[in-house]
């Protein structure tokens, strides 16, 4: 059965980067593991008329479409990041991985620490869109139902990644 570990969170919580960390923490253990960043399977502009959802179906068919590679390879370890503010579109990832183990884990952080990170990585419309943003996603992501909420705050980033696989079930 394949170990799915969903981590989401508003924009400048550290998605990426705790996921890519408890990557190769898993690595480190040998585990078989890969990790994707779902806004790359769906970083599309579909035009003005893009119908809501869309873009979730679209992830979820590419997410679908890389499972059998990743089996292939004896890859039964995924850890996916993507900030969900809908329920439909954790009901997508689900179904593009039917049997799964499927653990989603929220990180949060301090709107000071979101906004140094936005600062820090981002810059022109980006930023602008993004500062002005980010409390809305944290809003509307915080209605989607999680396994477990973790903070990333402060703490180190090997910290944040060993506690989302712990509150995944996923510590040796």
């Amino acid at each position: 059965m394949t170990r799915v570990i969903l981590i989401t969170g508003t924009l400048g919580a550290g998605k990426t980067a705790v996921a890519v960390e408890a990557g190769w923490l898993l690595s480190l253990r040998d585990v078989r593991v890969a990790v994707v960043d779902l806004d790359w399977l769906g970083w599309v502009h579909l035009g003005d008329e893009e119908p809501a959802g869309r873009v979730d179906e679209l992830i979820a068919a590419n997410l679908a479409a890389l499972r059998p590679n990743y089996a292939a390879a004896g890859i039964e370890h995924l850890i996916l990041a993507r900030l969900i503010t809908r329920r439909s579109g954790l009901e997508a990832v689900r179904a593009a991985l039917p049997g799964a183990d499927l653990k989603v884990v929220r990180l949060t952080a301090s709107p000071a620490t979101l906004e140094a990170r936005l600062r820090r990585r981002d810059s022109g419309r980006e930023l602008e869109e993004h500062l002005g943003g980010f409390a809305p996603y944290a809003e509307r992501s915080a209605a989607v139902a999680v396994d477990a909420v973790v903070a990333n705050d402060g703490a180190p980033l090997s910290e944040v990644a060993a506690e989302v696989l712990r509150r995944a079930g996923w510590s040796p």
